[in-house]
């Protein structure tokens, strides 16, 4: 039995399946009206970044100390 008190993280190839639907989600949005988009974009521009720095939080620290230069 694993007793691991850190954050438990989806593995890998969850994440990267996760990320993908997301991306093409965007896409689709973006693709059949711009407009229609726009209200959330960010939103879930925020949410495919969150996937990406839970995949590799290490990508999150370097671009933290990249946009404080």
């Amino acid at each position: 039995m694993c007793s691991n008190v850190g954050e438990q993280r989806p593995p890998a190839a969850d994440l990267a399946s996760q990320l993908a639907a997301a991306i093409d989600e965007l896409a689709a949005a973006i693709s059949a009206n711009a407009d229609d988009a726009a209200p959330d974009l960010a939103a879930r521009l925020a949410g495919a970044w969150a996937m990406i720095t839970a995949a590799d939080p290490e990508l999150a620290a370097r671009m933290a100390r990249y946009s404080h230069q």
